[in-house]
């Protein structure tokens, strides 16, 4: 008996866990899950646009839903429950892989992006810096002068930022 009050606890739990990250992705996604959800157990659940849904199994099979009991005419025996929820879980797996994860995400299209222009900006510091040193060597001080001064001055509160945002997702990407 415990074995079966252990099982639909972690049951239970996973409901939660695909409610909230189909929550995350947009709302039409996480009714799709409820729809899919009520279709593997034969129970026709609502749609509601709360904020919050919780859901729940019962050993039965029935569903509790924000404090609702939607039940079946008959009731199936724990073994078929826990099938039903193990084909449920495989299609809210596939779902949330489908509709979760995008071939290229666009937060990290502008962080590469921001990646290029901090490495062609760089490039041309460096070039603007060897020129002017070269410059001061061959004793044209008002060209390096000129250079330092006026130019890399302009660039400079741009590319602080741009350096700054290239850091940090640098270290994110390594972190993972």
């Amino acid at each position: 008996m415990k074995d079966k009050k252990t099982l639909i606890n972690k049951i239970n739990t996973e409901l939660k866990i695909y409610i909230n990250e189909a929550t995350f992705i947009s709302n039409s996604c996480r009714n799709k899950l409820i729809r899919l959800l009520g279709k593997e157990f034969d129970i026709s659940l609502p749609l509601e646009d709360f904020a919050n849904i919780d859901i729940r199994l019962f050993e039965n099979g029935n569903i509790e839903m924000r404090g609702d009991v939607y039940s079946r005419e008959e009731e199936i025996p724990f073994s078929e429950v826990l099938e039903r929820y193990q084909r449920f879980s495989e299609k809210a797996d596939a779902l949330l892989q489908r509709r979760g994860k995008t071939r290229f995400p666009n937060n990290d299209k502008n962080n590469i992006k921001n990646l290029f222009v901090v490495v062609m900006i760089s490039i041309v510091y460096i070039v603007v810096i060897v020129y002017a040193v070269r410059s001061f060597l061959h004793g044209n001080f008002i060209n390096s002068l000129w250079l330092l001064f006026v130019f890399l001055p302009w660039l400079f509160p741009n590319v602080r930022d741009r350096f700054v945002q290239a850091f940090h997702y640098i270290k994110r990407k390594f972190r993972k």
